[in-house]
């Protein structure tokens, strides 16, 4: 039982300071991984029928209605960040942003991720929970941005997830992501403070691998997750 309260402390202390008012403290865990290669074409197809495509400003409206931040997802586009978009039944039921630059601020914490030049980071994918577990998060990876990396000269995907989200993280690990370092910040009243460490043997610094059958139980009773993990 002990390494399951170590899992889950940070978890718990973050939720109870999101509760004060004007959140003039946080802290998380920001775990980044990498997956090495293009992403194969055809493995582990949707389970349901949906099409992903390229998104653009004529897309807003639908995924506002996924996640209420138009001011966000302009200032993407307005920064020429690719994003895709999932549709069924002309409707957009999740998205997934990509950054090729050289560097992405992380937009909570003004966190600067360095992405090498190989490379194109991949951020904020949110998928509809009715629709989630379907195989949307996959058909991104394996359809629009297996094109876009061939397109870029692309070799790898980095991506960071919070720690707490627990499905976001099996998904990852189960494609084939492996853990590069983790990022403990502080925020307080408004100012930034990272602590980094990078993994070893393709090993977070600590405990995190928690089983898919728990993950899918946290998913279920709808743990809070902190917004910008992606959320599969």
């Amino acid at each position: 039982m002990k390494p399951l309260y170590k899992r889950s402390l940070l978890v718990a202390v973050r939720n109870l300071l999101q509760r004060i008012p004007f959140k003039p403290v946080d802290i998380n865990c920001l775990h980044f991984l990498e997956y090495t290669g293009i992403p194969h074409l055809g493995t582990a197809l949707p389970r349901t029928n949906c099409a992903v495509r390229r998104a653009s400003l004529k897309d807003l409206p639908g995924m506002t209605e996924c996640q209420r931040t138009p001011e966000v997802f302009l200032k993407r586009f307005e920064m020429k960040d690719h994003c895709a978009v999932a549709i069924i039944e002309s409707r957009i039921v999740g998205y997934e942003w990509f950054c090729e630059k050289p560097s992405h601020l992380e937009e909570r914490y003004a966190y600067k991720i360095e992405i090498p030049p190989d490379a194109i980071y991949a951020y904020d994918a949110f998928i509809l929970p009715e629709h989630r577990l379907s195989g949307i998060w996959v058909r991104f990876k394996t359809t629009y941005l297996r094109k876009l990396m061939e397109t870029l000269s692309k070799r790898k995907i980095i991506a960071m997830i919070d720690r707490g989200n627990y499905l976001s993280m099996n998904t990852h690990l189960r494609f084939g992501f492996r853990p590069i370092r983790t990022v403990f910040v502080c925020k307080l009243f408004g100012k930034s403070f990272f602590i980094n460490r990078n993994a070893h043997n393709n090993k977070f610094p600590f405990s995190f691998r928690a089983s898919f059958a728990d993950a899918l139980g946290r998913a279920e009773q709808k743990e809070s997750w902190p917004s910008k993990s992606a959320t599969c």
